[in-house]
Order: C-alpha cells, then structure tokens, then sequence
C-alpha cells in the first residue's frame, strides 16, 4: 500500500544536491520539475482557494482507471437499467445478459452493441438506480452507482472514463478500498476521514473534468461493494462528518501502519507545521499490522547502478540525518571526488520502491545496515508509508480495545473537532492549508 501525497515527493530528487551542478542548472530543474507537478500532485502547502462551497459537494467525479487507462472495456447492466446517450441518441440495455463494449477508434470512441457499432467523440451512461458493471483487462470487473462520461484522451490511445457518484457512496468505496477491516469504529474512522480529504481535494483539485483519481495518488476508490454492506454502514452512520481544526477543514492525511509512532508533517513533507498532524506515540496499537517490522537486503552495486543511471552519480559512502523518533530525514552519498547526492528519506524510499517492488522500503523508520565488507545493504524498519496523520492499523488496535472513533480521531489529529457539513448554515467552509 502507498499513502497519499507520497507521489509528488518522488519527483524532487530530481532537484537534489550533486556539487558538479552550477545554481542556475539546479534553478531551471527546480522550475522544470515544479511545473510539471502542478497538474496531478498535491502537497500539505500547496496554496488553494480558501473556501468551499458545500452546495456542491453532494457528487464527486472521479477518473477511473487513471494507473492503467484502458483502450476498451465492457459494460453490462447489474441492476436496473442502462442507458448509453450519444449524438442525441440512446440505446438502453435491460437486462443482465446484455453488454455494450467502447474501444478506441481513432480520434473517436466506438460503441457496439446488439451487433451495431456507432461512432462518436463522447457518450454518458446513467443507470435507473441500480449498479453498472464494467470490465476491462487490468481490471476484471467493477461495479459503479452514479453515472459516467466517456471519452478518448486527446493526446493517448486510451479511454477517459469520469463517474459521477454520490458523496457517501464514494466514502464507502473507499474504505473497503483503504481499510477492509472489519472493526466497526476503524471503519467510522476512516469514513470521517477520506470524507475530509474528499472535501479538501475537491476544492483544491487542478482538474475541471475530475475532482479526484482512483488510486493512492488520491484515495482507493473500487466502486460499489455490495457483498460488504459494512463499509456503507460506516459511511452512513457517520453521514457528513468531516474534521476541523479552528473551524476550518483539514488536510486529513493517513497512511497505513506508523510503526509506533507518527510524524510531524514537517519532518516527511517540505511545508509549514501544521498543527494537527503532530506527532504522538500510538502505545504499539498497530503492532498487530504485518508491516509493523519488515527487511530489505540488496546489493551496494546494485544501487550505485540505479545511482548512475538516473543521476550519473556513483557513491562511495552514506550518511543518514534522523529527525526526533528516528525517521531518516535525509540520506547523503558521497564519492571521493567530493561530490554528494542528497535525498529526503521519503524520496530515497519511493527511488528504492519503483525500482524494486513498492514494498521494498515501507517506510522512512528504518535501520541502514552494510555487511560482506559493504557489498551488502541491510534495511531494517518499521511501519508502512509516510506516517502522518492517522494510523489505519492503529486505528485496529484502538478500536479492538474499546475506543470510539471520535476518541481516535482526537488522537491522531491533534485539537480537531467532528462536525457535520449539512449542519454548517452558511453552507460553505474554510479550508486550512
């Protein structure tokens, strides 16, 4: 699992360190890299707009399919009707064995159906109040309520997919898709919170077609989950509850599993403290986490092959800078040309982790170990993801030893309150950044 925001930071150790470079190079691939950022990453001090208008956060449009864009998929009605509209036309499928497939063609998308096939530059799908099934070959099958948007990307061979779907219906998918626990007061828990951060994304998204991905870059969003009717019940039973601090919405960041204790937000991302993700020891809760220790062995050649391929560094040695609970803060190579290359811990971690496996590195808490007269690097740590914010397997813990989810959410995010959005009579809300 990866945790959100952690994309963006990957992309800075393209601004890091090496002593080989003059000021302006370094300037211009600051400049480069930040603008390339914009359109699809957010960060804890991202500047936005500061308020939002909760009339119109009932729906929210999500892209579907955005880690691997199909070039065609299926469609099949699960319950109720579906009806495909195109050139002012329609065609309605009624019953389960019916099935439409879109594909690209061209600069145009192509629908068959019924053995006829028509060609156009958009369609939208509604379904009468039942789930639309769609498949594709990344994805075997998915169910979504709401509607769709479907068109070709403009500049790719692939289907741009957008579902408009109801705000609890959205919360619930993404809780079996961040938490699929079955510990009811963990599961209210992550509702309040990626009902929050649906919020705050919302208003701070730089996309007028989408307001969020379906992947960690954002949130996990699977579509409907029938056979797990717990994840709506969460959703439901917590129905508009978002976070606060001083009045304003927050920036509710969570990751996985803390390793025992979470971060300033400070100390893993560039930005301001903020203070509500402050750093607290969790009492071991999510000890019960398969990710609470792990290991990763790999070769110093090895690194310094990956070094050199993307940075034209080789390294001779290592110095790890550690922040107050023992997170690597940053990680220097050095060679004996008096060269270095400097990341952050959390851009080495996402390096090692998109060339290997995203497991490799679970987290910045971990232990730097080189054996076999340093041929062998042994990495040691603890927890997984960035460690901000909520603890998911924490939140476990707590919620197995009798904690409601109000009393942990009050834990991890420090001096917030739960209020609910509908009950706001100005119907709008700042957002704290």
């Amino acid at each position: 699992m990866r945790r959100i925001f952690d994309d963006y930071l990957y992309f800075h150790q393209h601004i890091m360190q090496i002593s080989q470079l003059t000021l302006p190079t370094l300037l211009l691939q600051a400049a480069a890299v930040w603008l390339l950022l914009q359109p699809t990453h957010i960060s804890g001090d991202l500047s936005s707009r500061d308020t939002l208008d909760l009339t119109t956060v009932d729906t929210v449009r999500v892209l579907l399919f955005d880690s691997h864009p199909p070039q065609q998929i299926s469609i099949k009605p699960r319950y109720g009707e579906v009806t495909f509209r195109f050139d002012e036309r329609s065609i309605t499928l009624t019953d389960v064995d019916q099935s439409a497939t879109i594909t690209t063609s061209g600069s145009q998308i192509s629908l068959e159906t019924g053995g006829e096939s028509h060609q156009t530059d958009s369609l939208s799908i509604t379904n009468s109040g039942g789930l639309t099934e769609i498949r594709s070959n990344q994805f075997e099958r998915r169910q979504y309520r709401g509607e769709f948007s479907i068109t070709k990307h403009p500049l790719r061979d692939e289907l741009r997919i957008i579902n408009r779907v109801q705000l609890e219906d959205y919360v619930a998918s993404v809780i079996g898709g961040e938490m699929n626990f079955r510990e009811f007061e963990a599961l209210k828990t992550q509702a309040v919170v990626s009902r929050t951060y649906a919020l705050w994304t919302i208003q701070n998204s730089p996309f007028p077609d989408f307001d969020l991905k379906d992947h960690e870059s954002n949130q996990m969003y699977i579509g409907a989950v029938p056979e797990k009717p717990w994840y709506l019940d969460a959703a439901l039973s917590t129905d508009g509850e978002i976070l606060t601090w001083s009045g304003k919405l927050i920036l509710s960041a969570y990751s996985s599993t803390c390793g025992g204790v979470t971060s300033n937000n400070e100390d893993v991302w560039r930005g301001r403290a903020l203070p509500y993700l402050r750093s607290v020891q969790d009492h071991e809760m999510c000890s019960i986490s398969p990710h609470y220790r792990w290991d990763f062995d790999f070769n110093f050649d090895e690194l310094n092959e990956l070094l050199r391929s993307r940075y034209g560094f080789t390294a001779d040695d290592v110095e790890l800078e550690r922040d107050h609970i023992g997170r690597v803060r940053h990680i220097e190579f050095t060679n004996n040309q008096n060269g270095r290359l400097l990341f952050t811990g959390n851009e080495f971690r996402l390096l090692i982790n998109r060339t290997y496996n995203p497991l490799s590195v679970r987290s910045t808490r971990f232990n730097w170990d080189q054996k076999d007269d340093g041929k062998r690097i042994q990495i040691s740590g603890q927890g997984l993801g960035h460690g901000i914010g909520l603890c998911q397997w924490g939140a476990k813990g707590f919620s197995k030893n009798g904690w409601d989810y109000r009393e942990i959410l009050s834990f991890y995010f420090s001096g917030t309150k739960v209020v609910n959005f509908h009950r706001i009579e100005s119907n709008a809300i700042e957002l704290h950044n």
